[in-house]
């Protein structure tokens, strides 16, 4: 559907952007990531429990992306990013934790759409992970694991700290 300006000429529909569904239950974590994956030219949609993600998969349309937060009120993250996976075998997954990713790491080795990602990020380290998963060249997570170190010229407009 086209709309009218207001001279009265029809222009073209805005393109759409692809959606990223993001699943966070911390507020604060949630708006930087939402205005990350926004500057990264995806239209997020937030939720915040496993149940809320799952039926937001059912409803559709399609997703590009999921960024999933491993500490969820009601089913941990990388239970829910395996679940999805079955449903969705293209769908490009990050599984965000601010906890040892080593077990994460392993258990999703094999899985070229699936990466872990350390808290807290930057912008450029949820991009590279957006990049490897969309695009399935991702080999394993090891290269993708944020290294956060606490004095960081580029951490300190985000000092906040997930535990």
């Amino acid at each position: 559907m086209q709309a009218t300006d207001i001279r009265g000429v029809q222009t073209p529909p805005a393109p759409t952007l692809p959606t990223a569904l993001l699943v966070e239950d911390e507020a604060l974590v949630a708006v930087l990531a939402e205005e990350d994956l926004r500057d990264l030219g995806f239209e997020p949609i937030w939720v915040t429990s496993a149940a809320a993600a799952l039926a937001r998969l059912a409803e559709g349309p399609a997703l590009a992306l999921a960024v999933i937060d491993v500490g969820l009120p009601d089913r941990r993250g990388d239970d829910l990013a395996q679940a999805i996976r079955r449903d969705h075998p293209d769908l490009g997954i990050i599984v965000a934790t601010g906890h040892e990713t080593g077990a994460l790491t392993a258990r999703f080795r094999d899985d070229r759409r699936t990466v872990i990602l350390g808290k807290p990020y930057l912008a450029a380290d949820l991009a590279r992970c957006a990049r490897a998963v969309i695009s399935g060249e991702h080999r394993t997570a090891d290269p993708f694991r944020s290294e956060i170190i606490p004095n960081r010229e580029e951490n300190q407009a985000r000092p906040w700290r997930v535990t």
